[in-house]
């Protein structure tokens, strides 16, 4: 963020109130949501307490008085205990709830105070989003609740203000909601577009991409025969007794610059790396693809793969493979449910 403006800035910074170290990503999301959801609110509440102070609704001005006063209060809260997010924002929600019941009791029902208690709706997806579906449950009871107490409130207490216009906030309330359950649903289907690409982009990183996808259908066993493939495998020239004299870390660190180079070297080709077993690398032309120059272009790769390792050190060293290339049939495929990887099996 150091090349955003300043503006994008702060509005980062708000939004990153309650967060901390491991924070789970579906929760940071959910918290973002919500502190972004106390600030607007909040700040719309201001000229709504101006104006029921000019309208001479007192009780009703305090009420939301203590939501503007209080959101700051709650905000830093969770930045002092962002473990405790759960208990902050329960506070927050029974806070709003409390000032929906006394405008409903004060101006005397669920039609009258304009529909007020309409917005415990959005605690329930609020809970749901940064908290739990169980406080999403509980929270929407709540709702249930508040609507019936809504409801019975004129039969025990006389008003005592009466809105000019109820029609129009309940209105404004109905919009405001909707806004409010509209943003909460976006979220969700961002989260969910972004999780499905995640895992669409490993399973694809794992498998070749028409295995990938034949996968995703539901196919149970995933086998084809291939009348001509080439298949590859180098590994390195005594990798055992260099890899005695290194920190595990260095030893993979090592491994995985020379594979990764050698990935490079089969897309650039659009062959199909197999798998990596120890030190050794495998490679294949001709699957799941079939193509008629399988031998050329994996005797391509194999130069290229020779060329590298001979004009480049990795990690300080300089590396010898043995290199060796095997054409014929083949049968491909999958086996199992668990940690499954697409293999090749030469057949007669």
């Amino acid at each position: 963020m150091a090349g955003a403006p300043g503006w994008r800035r702060i509005l980062d910074k708000v939004l990153s109130i309650g967060s901390y170290p491991g924070e789970p990503e579906t929760q940071g999301g959910g918290r973002r949501v919500l502190v972004a959801a106390m600030v607007v609110g909040a700040l719309l509440n201001i000229p709504t307490v101006v104006g029921d102070f000019s309208a001479g609704y007192t009780l009703v001005a305090g009420a939301n008085l203590a939501i503007v006063v209080g959101t700051p209060i709650f905000l830093d809260a969770l930045r002092r205990w962002p473990h405790r997010l759960a208990w902050i924002i329960n506070g927050f929600f029974v806070l709003v709830l409390a000032v929906q019941l006394v405008e409903a009791t004060v101006y005397g029902g669920l039609l009258e105070s304009g529909l007020v208690v309409l917005f415990g709706l959005v605690f329930s997806l609020g809970a749901l989003v940064a908290i739990s579906l169980r406080a999403a449950v509980w929270w929407f009871v709540v709702f249930v609740a508040s609507v019936v107490y809504s409801i019975a409130i004129p039969r025990l207490v006389e008003p005592i203000y009466e809105l000019a216009d109820p029609t129009a906030d309940a209105a404004f309330n109905l919009v405001a909601t909707g806004v409010l359950v509209i943003a909460v649903l976006a979220y969700f289907v961002r989260q969910r577009d972004r999780f499905q690409q995640r895992s669409d982009d490993l399973l694809h990183n794992i498998l070749p991409n028409e295995i990938a996808d034949r996968l995703k259908d539901g196919r149970a066993m995933i086998a084809d025969d291939f009348r001509a493939a080439s298949v590859l495998f180098a590994d390195v020239v005594n990798f055992t007794p260099m890899s005695e004299g290194m920190a595990p870390a260095e030893l993979v660190g090592l491994l995985n610059d020379v594979f990764t180079r050698f990935d490079e070297l089969v897309d650039e080709l659009g062959l199909e790396k197999i798998k990596t077993v120890g030190d050794e690398y495998m490679a294949a032309a001709g699957v799941p693809r079939p193509r008629a120059d399988h031998a050329p272009a994996i005797a391509e790769l194999a130069v290229r793969i020779r060329d590298h390792v001979a004009t480049s050190e990795v990690a300080g060293r300089r590396l010898s493979l043995r290199i060796g290339i095997n054409s014929g049939p083949v049968t491909a495929g999958i086996i199992g449910t668990h940690k499954f990887a697409y293999d090749l099996w030469a057949t007669p």
